[in-house]
């Protein structure tokens, strides 16, 4: 498939192709953060019904056009937290390969609240996390204990989080945790938002669950 600015789209990051795995057909995902659309065509190849919220007011209205009369696809411009989010619908699962690397470390755990919130008992939420591996952390300006702002490159002045494994499980005190892996980066972090490149990138991949 050929995305709408006519190149190829990147492949799907591993925890989508694991959320889709653990998925029935028919569905309500939560997306949190559309990017570039790069998860898109697998997740509604898998029968799935998605609603995608982008915090991003450009990136937003350029989805919304890309993907217009998509069917089983719904794109909304919010933020990922602060608040009760816009779908009338509760969810079967949430998805967040990038959304949650950016911001504070409180704006994070606001967003996994309202997610949390809007989720099934016992419905799978993927997403990522950035690591105190990583080498920006401590680099560029400081916000807090664990967020810094790169001074410089393609995300000079945005917010993003690190966590170690103790502020990674503390974040997640109320979920069931299936998985919590710390991972190199390069190949899933996504060449659209990084053109200068991702070498060198630590994230944590997380897979958990609503509590029944």
């Amino acid at each position: 498939m050929i995305e709408g600015n006519g190149t190829l789209p990147e492949s799907p990051h591993p925890l989508t192709a694991a959320l889709i795995a653990a998925l029935a057909p028919g569905s309500r995902v939560l997306l949190l953060g559309i990017g570039n659309g790069r998860h898109l065509p697998a997740l509604l190849a898998g029968g799935l019904k998605v609603d995608a919220l982008e915090a991003n007011p450009a990136r937003a209205a350029e989805a919304a056009r890309r993907w217009a009369r998509t069917p089983g696809l719904r794109i909304t411009q919010a933020r990922y937290g602060g608040g009760a989010l816009p779908f009338a619908a509760d969810f079967d699962a949430a998805l967040a390969t990038h959304a949650l690397l950016h911001g504070t470390v409180a704006d994070v755990a606001t967003a996994l609240a309202a997610a949390r919130e809007r989720l099934r008992a016992g419905a799978p939420f993927h997403f990522t996390l950035g690591s105190t591996r990583d080498p920006r952390f401590g680099r560029g300006t400081r916000i807090d204990a664990a967020t810094w702002a790169p001074a410089d490159g393609d995300e000079a002045g945005v917010a993003h989080a690190y966590f170690d494994e103790t502020g990674a499980r503390a974040l997640l005190a109320g979920w069931d945790v299936e998985a919590l892996d710390e991972s190199q980066a390069a190949r899933t972090a996504g060449a659209w938002a990084h053109p200068s490149g991702s070498a060198g990138f630590v994230h944590w991949f997380v897979r958990a669950r609503r509590p029944q």
